[in-house]
């Protein structure tokens, strides 16, 4: 027996080495040779095959579309989501009148100021910039907090067809609040960056300001990129 696990070992060692639960087996190599350990690959399935994997959902979907949602555990997600878009919008909302309130307006007297009709054309965008970033904040919270409101009680009365053919209805507004808080978002950002022109005045001040709107650029472009990412994979 002990000579039989012996060559055992040698023939096939790496399936006597002790392995720990959930972690790759170790390649062990015989006579003192060192031999690259092998790592799992990621696996590469398509799209299309693991949607249809998943095909008995669509009769869940259906039921719940004309008969009512019998699952109110799906239903709690969506108005959770609601009550985030109405929280982001509410914070951002106190972040911009803190900021529409610390903005000084420029003094024609005051002898750091080298561009004066520059500081004066700054100022003035940056009050439309966070003017604009203030409506939007405030139609995204209201419209989600409404929706949120109906829906919960639509749900508490055991109105479940109700609920659904509100959510329904309202899609269109929460479309636009959707939007209406992503330019929210990115006036506010393009106001704060001209903000820094505001505060450190003279050509550093110009130079500070512009590497802060193109900053704000890639923050753009990553967070469309994301958009489009949801639109391609969760929506379509």
């Amino acid at each position: 027996m002990v000579l039989a696990l012996f060559f055992c070992r040698l023939l096939s060692p790496a399936f006597l080495v002790p392995q720990r639960v959930g972690m790759p087996r170790e390649t062990v190599a015989p006579f003192g040779e060192e031999r690259p350990t092998k790592t799992a690959r990621p696996a590469s399935g398509s799209t299309l095959l693991r949607q249809m994997l998943h095909v008995g959902r669509y009769p869940v979907m259906w039921q719940e579309r004309w008969i009512g949602p019998a699952n109110l555990a799906r239903a709690d997600l969506k108005i959770t989501g609601m009550d985030t878009y109405a929280l982001v919008a509410a914070v951002l909302l106190q972040v911009i009148i803190g900021l529409y309130a610390s903005v000084p307006e420029p003094q024609e007297d005051d002898p750091k100021i080298k561009y004066p009709r520059l500081q004066r054309y700054v100022f003035q965008l940056q009050m439309a910039l966070l003017m604009v970033a203030v409506m939007c904040s405030t139609y995204t919270m209201v419209s989600f907090l409404l929706c949120k409101v109906y829906t919960v009680m639509a749900l508490g009365m055991y109105q479940d067809v109700s609920y659904d053919l509100f959510f329904q209805g309202t899609k269109h507004i929460r479309i636009s609040a959707f939007w209406s808080l992503i330019v929210s978002l990115e006036t506010f950002l393009f106001a704060f960056a001209m903000n820094l022109y505001t505060r450190i005045k003279g050509n550093r001040g110009v130079f500070l300001a512009c590497v802060a709107i193109l900053s704000v650029f890639f923050v753009v472009h990553d967070v469309m990129r994301i958009l489009t990412l949801a639109e391609k994979y969760v929506y379509s």
